[in-house]
């Protein structure tokens, strides 16, 4: 929790950390922000991980079996501006490798933007994902995968260190 207070008192926005079951997100710790968006998310909630940056973070450094059973199987189109189509997700996915950061935009929800990073345990083993939400109108994700992705980088190296 240290953490997330940490990236809630430097953003004032909402602060989830989420990890994988299935193909799933689950929130295990929210904190809303001071000028919170309406995200549908709750501790203990869940949504499919193809439609939230947590997902795209946890679906891009997981395990290749679980992409490609998401990429192969039946993508739900939660808003007009869900990704569906696998090769868009794919692609998406790779990028998410290559800098570190995923972004959604209104996919899982209309009117919410967001960006995590993942969190990795002992032996580089994926634990679970943060991300920043705000809303579309003010929140800029782009701007914010340097604090995210700082965030991610000290409860990572804490969760090693732990291990040691």
């Amino acid at each position: 929790m240290p953490f997330l207070q940490d990236l809630y008192e430097r953003t004032h926005e909402t602060v989830h950390l989420g990890i994988r079951e299935g193909q799933e997100v689950v929130y295990i710790a929210k904190i809303g922000g001071r000028r919170q968006a309406r995200a549908p998310s709750r501790a203990g909630g869940r949504m499919p991980l193809h439609c939230t940056a947590i997902g795209k973070a946890l679906l891009a450094f997981g395990d290749s079996s679980l992409r490609r059973e998401v990429l192969t199987g039946s993508l739900e189109r939660r808003t007009p501006h869900t990704v569906v189509a696998p090769g868009l997700l794919r692609r998406q996915l790779a990028q998410v490798v290559k800098s570190g950061v995923a972004f959604e935009y209104e996919e899982s929800a209309p009117g919410i933007n967001c960006v995590a990073a993942p969190v990795f345990g002992p032996g580089n083993e994926l634990m679970a994902a943060l991300s920043l939400t705000g809303p579309t109108s003010r929140f800029r994700p782009g701007a914010h995968s340097l604090t995210i992705r700082a965030a991610a980088s000290a409860l990572t190296a804490t969760l090693t260190s732990a291990a040691q």
